[in-house]
């Protein structure tokens, strides 16, 4: 299976207040009723979840098939497997914004050579030799759980801000990119996710 490599927008108080907590009760209590609250939000926004590109977005029909597997299990330990899959549907759509007229979920695998050929701190991101040094995620999608600390953030906008766009296939990709990135910067609510996610 190939992965691509995807740098998020990330909420990170919709994360600590609201999904990780839910994620942790019901793996450590066996009690899914905060899980199920959230999929049943997922179910009010899904409109707005499929206006944005590249997120892996959950139909009523999913997010109803969860509710009815883990209702009637509280008191049941749940699976590794079954947390990994909540959390993954959990945290795309709810800890990544939406709404905010741009791809909050960037595949960059397109930019890589690219943007690895003119910064060298770009390219050590890329290949591990600059690790997300703003945290571990407890829970997360993907194959990522480091979270970009504020200097990270500002340095990652400055090095793509500062190369020319890439040739124009990737244009428009590139902006919205520089998009999210500014508004991480902006915002400190937000930070920046990097994970790999197979197809």
């Amino acid at each position: 299976m190939a992965v691509r490599v995807y740098v998020c927008l990330f909420d990170l108080p919709a994360y600590d207040r609201r999904v990780a907590p839910a994620l942790r009760l019901y793996r450590a209590k066996f009690d899914p009723s905060g899980v199920v609250a959230l999929l049943q939000d997922i179910s009010r926004i899904l409109p707005a979840l499929r206006r944005d590109h590249d997120r892996k977005v959950p139909d009523s029909d999913d997010c109803q098939h969860w509710i009815d597997a883990i209702e009637p299990d509280a008191g049941h330990k749940p699976s590794d497997a079954t947390l990994a899959e909540l959390a993954g549907m959990l945290i795309q759509n709810l800890c990544v914004p939406h709404g905010l007229g741009f791809n909050p979920m960037r595949d960059v695998d397109a930019f890589v050579p690219y943007l690895s050929d003119r910064s060298e701190w770009f390219a050590d991101l890329m290949d591990g030799g600059e690790e997300l040094a703003g945290g571990r995620l407890e829970f997360t999608f993907g194959d990522g759980s480091l979270i970009a600390t504020r200097q990270q953030i500002q340095q990652f906008l400055q090095e793509v801000t500062r190369v020319e766009p890439p040739p124009a296939d990737t244009d428009a990709a590139y902006l919205d990119f520089r998009k999210l990135l500014a508004t991480a910067a902006a915002n400190t609510n937000y930070t920046l996710l990097k994970t790999g996610i197979g197809n």
